[in-house]
């Protein structure tokens, strides 16, 4: 096991939150940050995710559906602001769903992701995919237009580092986009009434970031016009799990449009937006 301080402002005064799975998650008493202490090394990490994309009897289709009203979202706003398409690189690009809809829309399209399954899956449909991370990304040309990271951030371990290094490989005014959970106002409520839950995920989500850590790790690594917004629901492929998300989505997006954008609801995934100036 691993002890690590605080990633965005590197103190180790720390107040427990929860423990799930017999790991600890505790929020940073100086910036607020939520982080897995301590939590497994590298090399194990690594290992843990061989086969993640197969837990709880997911497959390639059921992470498309999950995923698709985001992807489609998204690929809608890299065009509204490239009109003329560019490059994308897609962190934790999984199968390659998102991959393919921006191919589709003449981008030139590149990915990575840890999963020698998915990679491969991604590779049969013709797509440039690297088995990876991102600290095995040799790149320092600043020649990408967009970097997008969907349900990423939380499980990386070291974010700071990873938003240097995408804020590195950006154009000029390039485009970051990332989608996260947000499970520590959800945790909490629940605790009141001690009803066991494992929205943090330990070990595989390190990480939860909310709105304002989110803000204060992006502004450190350089990113300007941060907009946090409550995005697009996922679709699960259970029922109840559906309904959830998808009321609980809309809710959020319903009082982030009638507070004119000042109310984010806790406890739903947020989007972010940023650029590099």
């Amino acid at each position: 096991m691993q002890y690590v301080n605080c990633n965005i402002c590197g103190t180790d005064k720390t107040r427990l939150i929860s423990i799930r799975n017999g790991y600890r998650m505790v929020q940073c008493r100086n910036c607020g940050l939520v982080y897995l202490n301590p939590r497994p090394d590298p090399e194990t990490l690594r290992l843990l995710y061989a086969d993640y994309h197969g837990r709880n009897g997911k497959d390639e289709a059921s992470w498309a559906g999950l995923m698709d009203r985001n992807f489609r979202k998204v690929s809608f706003l890299l065009n509204s602001v490239f009109p003329e398409g560019g490059k994308v690189l897609d962190i934790g690009c999984g199968y390659g769903h998102f991959m393919d809809m921006m191919k589709n829309r003449g981008w030139y399209v590149s990915g990575i992701d840890p999963s020698g399954k998915t990679v491969a899956a991604a590779r049969k449909r013709g797509l440039d995919v690297i088995e990876g991370t991102i600290d095995d990304l040799d790149s320092d040309d600043y020649s990408l237009d967009a970097v997008t990271m969907f349900y990423v951030l939380e499980h990386l371990p070291d974010p700071s580092g990873t938003m240097n290094k995408v804020f590195r490989i950006l154009k000029r005014g390039g485009v970051l986009f990332i989608r996260i959970p947000h499970s520590t106002p959800i945790v909490r409520f629940l605790s009141v009434f001690r009803i066991r839950n494992n929205f943090y995920d330990p070990p595989f989500h390190l990480y939860d970031f909310s709105p304002r850590t989110t803000a204060e790790l992006l502004s450190r690594a350089g990113f300007v016009s941060i907009n946090i917004t409550p995005g697009e629901p996922t679709s699960p492929d259970v029922s109840i799990q559906k309904a959830v998300s998808l009321i609980s989505g809309y809710m959020a997006k319903l009082l982030y449009s009638i507070s004119a954008g000042t109310l984010l609801l806790p406890g739903v995934s947020k989007s972010i937006f940023a650029i590099k100036p």
